[in-house]
């Protein structure tokens, strides 16, 4: 087959036989399917659908956001970006280096985008989808060549049902293609498969979590109701040989000759091989992780079990509480106490005995029975040092010689008390910083941060607007039949949100209750009294302000309605309404 591509006769079945074999087979599928390499992409999907399928997919900001958001800081040092894509190959949602991504919307991967491999021939993320596992196309081997300036790494996400949910990229300049970009894929795909088996577990259902005697971080999970496989992720499937059909059907007992116990035990199966295997149940686990927490950071997890310090950097209202009570409630130490202490909240001559305690009558006014303090409260348990940047500088010597000798004596006291925990503190500061200013020990520094975490602001997610619509749907508005308009939703997206995911909840549990089942919310016509969030003032939503920039955009587009609209990111109708609403003041 030759085809004639600007002034150049291309021999198609010529350029096939130097592929590799998965991908030349690709190229035969992109021909068959009527596509000319020299064909244009396809034209974004509208809003409204992209948040419908958002909507559809919330497993990508519930089970693959917490794991990916961990890569961030590497994404950021090279020009890289993620993408994710639902079963059909739509682009939904991406991140990374925000060069590359301003870079990237030459090629067509902002979400909205349509990556199918009958939408765009050969590349990472439709053959994946179409083979079912993992797939690397660089340069000249995408089928069109507007993509030859991509290298591209994909793999499908699969669903406790064994389906496929999506795939996951990775793309970077075909000059610069990922290093160790196959590793990551996978690592990463099989952490969010796992954790979205494990996040099932209610009070009907049971986990059995187990391995291969000879690979023990190789985590293979089922999910049982009544006995009946009800889900398993990707590496229990393909070691069981299990399909789709099994899903719903199979017994627990055609699987394995004994029912394992609460600790790991050999447990023998049916397929003639010996597993390290456990059952979990709901009580044991006990999780209770707040909205779009529901997995936490798994380095985090296993640095705490293992009794390292970690340090979790962000802003206030990021999650800091939050994510540290569920790393908590999923740890070793979940049998032990949850001791939270917020260093800046306390006042200064009162949290040398909050913290370590005192015997009776160690000063005027305290207990006369005495108070045991935070430390020794919490031992076998996790204590959470919220604002450790605001610790006086004498708390800090004496904490620093509790997490040394791992002993606290109390106020007024000679008696040591020996304590075993683990150590999570929290700061919006810059404690590096603090340490050049004196007002922060670097020994303790180096104590309480041998693994920093840093949640990111709300301004820094990629996708802000899914963000939203995901926490909408589980504080209720979905079930409600609840709508944020498209107007609504891109304006709450664009705001700089201070107070992060604190602020945010806020200012969506008050429109639930300001709202009747069925409503559609749109910005205009918000009540008077709702604080405009962001604006640190009580102006109200309701209040008829136009930002300057829309006479200006209606003057750069010589009176043009529609693309001044387009360029301020709003629909004619709210244009014309805030005109209206100028004029009439």
């Amino acid at each position: 087959m030759s085809r004639r591509i600007g002034s150049h006769d291309i021999d198609l079945s010529a350029t096939r036989q130097v592929l590799p074999g998965l991908v030349s087979d690709s190229w035969l599928r992109s021909e068959r399917s009527g596509l000319r390499r020299d064909d244009e992409a396809a034209p974004l999907l509208p809003l409204a659908d992209l948040n419908h399928a958002r909507a559809q997919n919330a497993w990508i900001s519930r089970q693959a956001r917490p794991q990916l958001d961990s890569l961030l800081p590497m994404l950021k040092t090279s020009p890289s970006i993620i993408v994710m894509s639902d079963a059909q190959g739509l682009v939904l949602d991406t991140l990374g280096n925000q060069d590359f991504l301003h870079q990237a919307q030459r090629f067509a991967l902002q979400p909205g985008s349509l990556w199918g491999e009958k939408a765009r021939g050969t590349n990472a993320i439709g053959t994946a989808l179409v083979i079912g596992d993992f797939c690397e196309v660089a340069g000249e081997q995408h089928f069109l060549s507007h993509n030859a300036g991509l290298y591209c790494a994909a793999t499908p996400i699969f669903s406790p049902d064994g389906n496929i949910a999506g795939a996951l990229d990775l793309s970077t300049p075909a000059s610069h293609p990922g290093r160790d970009a196959v590793t990551l894929i996978r690592r990463v795909v099989n952490r969010i498969e796992h954790d979205w088996v494990c996040s099932m577990l209610n009070k009907d259902r049971w986990l059995l979590r187990f391995h291969a005697e000879h690979s023990p971080d190789n985590e293979m999970v089922m999910v049982f109701s009544d006995d009946i496989l009800t889900g398993a992720n990707r590496c229990a499937m393909q070691e069981f040989g299990l399909t789709p059909a099994s899903i719903g059907t199979l017994a627990w007992h055609s699987l394995f000759s004994q029912r394992p116990g609460h600790h790991s035990a050999p447990v023998e199966a049916r397929n003639q091989r010996r597993y390290q295997a456990r059952l979990q149940t709901h009580t044991m686990a006990r999780v209770t992780a707040p909205p779009v927490q529901e997995a936490v950071h798994p380095q985090a997890l296993r640095l705490l079990n293992a009794g390292i310090a970690l340090c979790i950097t962000g802003e206030t209202g990021s999650g800091k509480e939050h994510l540290c009570r569920a790393l908590h409630q999923q740890s070793k130490w979940r049998n032990g106490a949850f001791v939270a202490i917020n260093c800046a909240a306390v006042p200064e001559n009162l949290i040398e005995s909050e913290l370590f305690g005192y015997v009776p009558g160690a000063f005027t006014g305290a207990n006369p029975k005495g108070y045991e303090g935070k430390l020794r409260e919490a031992n076998n348990g996790v204590l959470f040092l919220d604002e450790i940047g605001d610790m006086p500088l004498a708390m800090q010597t004496r904490l620093l010689r509790v997490l040394q000798e791992k002993c606290v004596t109390p106020l007024g006291g000679n008696g040591r008390h020996n304590v075993n925990f683990a150590l999570v503190c929290a700061t919006h500061r810059d404690l590096q910083k603090c340490v050049e200013q004196g007002s922060f020990r670097e020994d303790l520094l180096y104590r309480i941060q041998e693994f920093q975490l840093r949640l990111p602001p709300l301004r820094e997610k990629a996708d802000l607007a899914a963000f939203i619509l995901t926490l909408w749907g589980q504080l209720g508005g979905t079930s409600r039949r609840i709508t944020l308009s498209d107007t609504l939703l891109s304006t709450l997206s664009r705001l700089p949100w201070p107070g992060n995911v604190r602020q945010l909840l806020s200012f969506l549990k008050v429109l639930l209750a300001l709202y009747e089942d069925g409503d559609v919310i749109e910005e205009l016509t918000l009540p008077d009294g709702i604080v405009c969030p962001g604006l640190g003032m009580t102006t109200t939503c309701a209040t008829p302000v136009t930002p300057p920039d829309e006479v200006t955009a209606l003057r750069e587009s010589n009176g043009n309605m529609a693309q001044a609209a387009r360029q301020l990111g709003i629909s004619r109708s709210t244009l014309y309404r805030r005109l209206q609403r100028r004029n009439a003041s």
